[in-house]
């Protein structure tokens, strides 16, 4: 996706993660904890970073996970005197355990899929950029995260040289904690020529930027409608 079609900041997309995991957390019902799973994806969409690719792939990684988690919690809750049995599927199956099960189940995977769309969506140069010049976060551990995340294209593409290295010498794959040390001493040199050159650089907190990053009054007007959308919604639902 090309970053200069999305306006918001990246900022407030930081801040409306935090949000919406607040507001699943507050939530009293499994279908209270879908509404705002629908409604963080409708804002993801009106700013156009919504990865839906990305999003699918993650849905498909947490059926398993969730139905463990599904059958253990309803395996592990004590009945209660009020409860009746339900049928589904031709077995009988007590209804408080299965409403708790599923509240769990669910909020459990409202949290992780809000928090992995909006960090896809997330462009974290420009977050980095932001939190230094606009939030005074430390230059140190700014452009320490900026090296740690743009490390990953660095780490990939050692792997691919020493897996190329393995199959020439061993003729297979070897599996893969062979890689673990070469791994950790490619990113370790990394890391260290990464320090270095930030140190002759002389960064330090009063470092000018020629790109600034500005919170403008449209974002966070935007986030106050955000925000005070979901403290109303939560006073009116709870």
């Amino acid at each position: 996706m090309n970053p200069q079609k999305s306006r918001i900041n990246d900022l407030v997309l930081f801040f409306l993660t935090f949000a919406y995991t607040i507001a699943v957390l507050a939530a009293s019902t499994w279908e209270v904890c879908i509404f705002w799973v629908v409604l963080s994806f409708l804002q993801l969409q009106i700013t156009g970073r919504v990865r839906w690719k990305y999003v699918f792939y993650f849905i498909l990684f947490l059926v398993i996970p969730s139905l463990s988690l599904f059958i253990t919690s309803y395996l592990h809750l004590k009945d209660e005197i009020s409860s009746y049995q339900v049928m589904i599927l031709g077995r009988e199956m007590d209804s408080y355990r299965l409403s708790v099960s599923l509240y769990l189940t669910v909020r459990a995977g409202s949290l992780s899929l809000i928090s992995f769309s909006f960090l896809t969506a997330l462009h974290y140069d420009k977050l980095i950029y932001n939190l230094i010049q606009n939030l005074k976060f430390p230059v140190s551990w700014g452009y320490a995260l900026l090296i740690a995340f743009n490390s990953t294209s660095n780490i990939r593409a050692e792997f691919r040289r020493i897996q190329q290295a393995a199959v020439m010498r061993y003729t297979k794959k070897p599996l893969f904690y062979f890689y673990i040390i070469p791994l950790l001493v490619s990113a370790t040199r990394y890391s260290q020529q990464a320090a270095m050159s930030i140190q002759t650089r002389g960064l330090n907190e009063d470092k000018s930027f020629i790109i600034r990053e500005r919170v403008k009054i449209c974002d966070l007007a935007y986030l106050l409608i955000n925000l005070i959308g979901i403290v109303v919604s939560l006073l009116v639902i709870t």
